[in-house]
């Protein structure tokens, strides 16, 4: 599959593929920002009457994307993707929530009074936004064609879902006061969830599958997640929610484990140990940088045999996992904005230490 903007991008999908099974290729693949070539477009304005209605128009999201592609410059392993968008709660749609919109985010509005009564309600992709992340999804497939790629939309699904559908402070008091209840509406909403997959994969038009975490893979590929688990302990983790992460899990052909926040950790080793998990995306947040701090997740991570998504701040930080990770399976994401030449030497670097040289 070629791409106009990023004409390089057979190779870079066979460093995926490698990367997904703790393979190298020639090296590990490195995203990284270089300096546009000339200065970004003017972006398309229009005015619209609220909130909800810029969120829901995707045709004019599409437009603004389209014109920002001018002058950017996709190196190594960064690429050109649109993700319709309205927000990460948009499961809980189509078990009948409503969203609310602010400028940067949206929110359900919890519609369950008990989380037993999420029993009662049957999935239903008909409504206002399932059907703009539909469109926006079928709209770039057909106008991205051989220009950049088209990615599945943030689903936040099973114990996430839940805490959308109830609200996260009533779901925890669920899990205390009835954690059957919550294993079974769990269970419930998950059985929707190649029913919400497919409805946007089967429209991506065969292109290899991607999402906002921008690791491609030719088959069905997504981020298997759950942001409510910090709230629990592992006991309760495995008696409710966990038998739905892995169901999602064994449906999906690769799968990468977003694990946000140190609230978190307290469940990594039940993640290590699942034979489907295949990634792991360690998101340490805001106030416990450096990248560096977090190496023995990275270590235990690689240990178990999953691929590792390097969010490191610069260039330094990426160089001091080098020294104690081994280059089969990471994936170096490097923050900053760099010159081409820097982004080249950069990446030398990375492939010289990955055929055993040193820096």
């Amino acid at each position: 599959m070629e791409l106009q903007y990023k004409p390089d991008f057979p190779q870079v999908l066979e460093r995926f593929e490698a990367w997904w099974r703790c393979e190298i290729v020639d090296r590990p693949p490195v995203s990284i920002s270089v300096k546009r070539t000339k200065p970004p477009a003017e972006l398309p304005g229009k005015a619209h009457a609220s909130l909800r209605d810029r969120w829901l128009d995707v045709e004019h999201a599409l437009d603004r994307f389209e014109a920002g592609l001018q002058g950017r410059v996709f190196f190594a392993e960064s690429l050109p993707s649109f993700m319709p968008n309205v927000g990460p709660e948009v499961c809980a749609t189509v078990f009948g929530c409503e969203l609310e919109f602010g400028e940067n985010t949206s929110w359900s509005i919890p519609n369950c009074k008990s989380v037993r009564e999420v029993l009662g309600i049957e999935p239903s992709l008909d409504n206002p936004y399932w059907d703009a992340v539909r469109r926006g999804t079928q709209l770039s497939a057909e106008r991205g064609a051989g220009k950049w790629l088209t990615a599945i939309t943030d689903l936040h699904t099973n114990g996430d879902l839940l805490a959308s559908l109830r609200d996260p402070q009533e779901l925890c008091l669920d899990c205390a006061d009835d954690l059957e209840g919550v294993r079974l509406a769990c269970d419930h909403v998950t059985r929707a969830y190649p029913l919400m997959y497919e409805d946007l994969y089967d429209r991506t038009a065969g292109q290899p599958s991607l999402t906002w975490i921008p690791c491609p893979h030719a088959g069905k590929m997504y981020v298997t997640n759950c942001d409510f688990i910090c709230m629990i302990s592992p006991q309760m983790l495995e008696d409710s929610i966990w038998p739905s992460i892995l169901r999602e899990m064994h449906y999906l052909d690769r799968n990468i484990f977003h694990l946000d926040g140190p609230g978190a950790l307290m469940h990594l080793d039940r993640l290590l140990a699942a034979d489907e998990l295949h990634g792991l995306q360690w998101v340490y947040g805001a106030g416990n940088e450096p990248i560096s701090r977090w190496i023995d997740v990275y270590k235990r991570a690689q240990a178990a045999g999953k691929c590792l998504q390097l969010t490191c701040e610069n260039m330094d930080e990426a160089w001091k996992l080098t020294e104690v990770l081994q280059p089969e399976g990471c994936w170096f994401c490097v923050g900053g904005d760099y010159t081409r030449a820097e982004a080249e030497a950069f990446v030398a670097d990375i492939a010289k230490w990955a055929a055993g040289a040193r820096r």
